[in-house]
C-alpha cells in the first residue's frame, strides 16, 4: 500500500521542541506508532510506515527543508523516495500540480493520502482530485490522514477525513437523483446506511425511468424509513437539505402511488417530462388515457362493469390491452376484435354510450395527437425539433387535465 503525502515547510522547532502524535480511537484500533514525539508528520510516516512505501509530492523548498528534518531524525537523507515526476516546478499551475496528483493516485494500487502539512492551495487540490477519483472508486482510498492540531506546535491527533469524503459523495449522489432521478454509479460506502440508501434509489430509479409505477409502491415506505435514520445522524448536515427534497419527494410519490391508475400515470407522466424525459412522459400520459376510457366504461352500466371485472380476474388478463382496446375504441368509436371486449352487446352499450357524448370529437382529437406525439419521439423524433416536443407535451398534459379531471368528459366515478 502507497502512502502519498504532500511535503510542507514544517521543521524542528528549537523553543517547544518535538511534538507529540497520536491517532485518534478510530484509528488506533489499525495503526499503532513506534513512538510519540516526531519533527514532522512526514518522519512519522517513514518511520511506521517505510520509506519504500512512501511517495512525497513536493516543491523544491519543501524537499530541501524535509530532506534536513529527515538527516537530523534518521541521519538519512531517504533521496531515493523524491522521485522528479512528483516534483512541483510551478506552484502557480494548478491543473500541472492536479496532473501529478492524480497520476499519483492512478494505478492499481491502494493507498493512504496524508493532507496535515501541503502547501497552502496544494492540499484544496488534493481534496479535488480525491473527490473526483472516488465518485468510481473509493475502494483504492483507504485513509486520509490528517493531524489535526490539539496545542498548537506541541500536540496532533491523526484522524480520518475519508469519512467526509463519503458525505461529498452522498451529496453528490443526492443532487444527481433529485436533478433527474439517475443515481451516479459511486463505490460501495463504509456507511451502511448510506449504502442502503443509495440501493434503494437506484431501485426507485430503475422503477420510475422504465416506467415500472405499480412496482414502484413496493420500495417507497422503506426509502422513507432509511431517510429518517440517516436524517439523525448529525455528521449529514452537509447534504440535510438535499435528503430533505428527496425525502418529500418520495412522499409525493407515496401519495401519487395511492391514486387510481388514470391520475396516477397523468401525474408521473407531468414530473417526468418538468425532468426533461419525454419519450416516458408521453408514455405514460399516453397510458393514462387509455386507463381513464376503461375506469370510465366501468361506469356505463354493471353489466359493462361485471364484464370488464371478469376480465380482469380472467387468466389472459394483461393491462396493457385493457388500456390500448379501451382507448381505441374512444379513437375510433368501434373495435370489434378486441382481447376483452368479445361480448357484443358490451361493446355496442359502450359505443351507444359514447355516441350520447356531443363534445367527444374534440377528445378523440385529442387521443390522436397524444398518439402521434408518442409514435415521433419512440422513433427518433424525426419530424420535429425537441423544443417543439416539449411544447406539444405541455399542451397535451393541460389538455389531459382539461378533459380528464376537470370536465370528466366519460364520467368517470371511479
Amino acid at each position: 500500500m502507497k502512502i502519498i503525502t504532500i511535503l510542507g515547510l514544517i521543521s524542528k522547532n528549537e523553543e517547544i521542541g518535538i511534538p507529540i502524535y497520536r491517532y485518534d480511537d478510530k484509528l488506533k484500533g489499525s495503526f499503532s506508532l513506534k513512538r510519540e514525539r516526531y519533527i514532522n508528520m512526514f518522519s512519522l510516516l517513514i518511520d511506521n510506515f517505510g520509506a519504500q512505501d512512501i511517495v512525497p509530492i513536493f516543491t523544491q523548498l519543501a524537499k530541501k527543508i524535509q530532506i534536513g528534518v529527515l538527516k537530523e531524525e534518521f541521519q538519512n537523507e531517504y533521496n531515493e523516495i523524491f522521485n522528479d515526476r512528483n516534483f512541483i516546478d510551478g506552484e502557480k499551475d494548478f491543473y500541472k500540480i492536479l496532473r501529478i496528483i492524480n497520476d499519483a493516485t492512478s494505478d492499481d494500487d491502494k493507498y493512504i493520502i496524508d493532507l496535515t502539512h501541503g502547501f497552502r492551495h496544494i492540499p484544496i487540490l488534493a481534496t479535488i482530485s480525491l473527490i473526483s477519483k472516488s465518485l468510481s472508486n473509493t475502494e483504492k482510498i483507504k485513509h486520509i490522514f490528517f493531524a489535526k492540531e490539539i496545542e498548537p506546535k506541541k500536540e496532533y491527533e491523526i484522524i480520518d477525513l475519508k469519512e467526509y469524503l463519503e458525505l461529498a459523495n452522498m451529496s453528490y449522489v443526492l443532487e444527481t437523483f433529485n436533478h433527474n432521478y439517475t443515481v451516479s454509479l459511486v463505490s460501495k460506502f463504509k456507511n451502511k446506511n448510506f449504502c442502503n440508501l443509495v440501493s434503494r434509489l437506484s431501485t426507485i430509479s430503475n422503477h420510475i425511468l422504465s416506467n415500472s409505477l405499480k412496482a414502484l409502491n413496493k420500495d417507497v415506505d422503506k426509502i422513507l424509513s432509511d431517510i429518517d435514520f440517516i436524517l439523525k445522524n448529525e455528521q449529514i448536515e452537509t447534504f440535510k437539505g438535499s435528503l430533505e427534497d428527496i425525502q418529500r419527494h418520495i412522499r409525493e410519490l407515496q401519495e401519487i402511488g395511492k391514486e387510481k391508475d388514470s391520475i396516477k400515470f397523468y401525474r408521473m407522466s407531468r414530473i417526468l417530462n418538468s425532468k426533461g424525459y419525454l419519450l416516458n412522459a408521453i408514455t405514460l400520459l399516453f397510458e393514462a388515457i387509455g386507463y381513464y376510457c376503461a375506469e370510465s366504461f366501468e361506469c356505463f352500466g354493471d353489466d359493462i362493469k361485471a364484464h370488464i371485472n371478469n376480465f380482469k380476474n380472467s387468466r389472459k388478463f394483461n393491462a396493457y390491452d385493457l388500456t390500448h382496446e379501451s382507448r381505441t375504441i374512444v379513437k375510433k368509436m368501434g373495435l370489434r376484435n378486441g382481447a376483452y371486449l368479445t361480448s357484443i352487446a358490451v361493446h355496442d352499450n359502450i359505443q351507444k354510450k359514447l355516441e350520447s357524448i356531443k363534445t367527444l370529437g374534440a377528445f378523440r382529437d385529442f387521443i390522436k395527437d397524444a398518439e402521434k406525439l408518442r409514435n415521433n419521439l419512440a422513433h427518433g423524433n424525426a419530424n420535429e425539433r425537441i423544443e417543439d416536443s416539449k411544447q406539444e407535451l405541455s399542451r397535451l398534459l393541460d389538455k389531459y387535465n382539461s378533459f380528464c379531471i376537470q370536465q370528466n368528459i366519460l364520467g368517470n366515478k371511479i
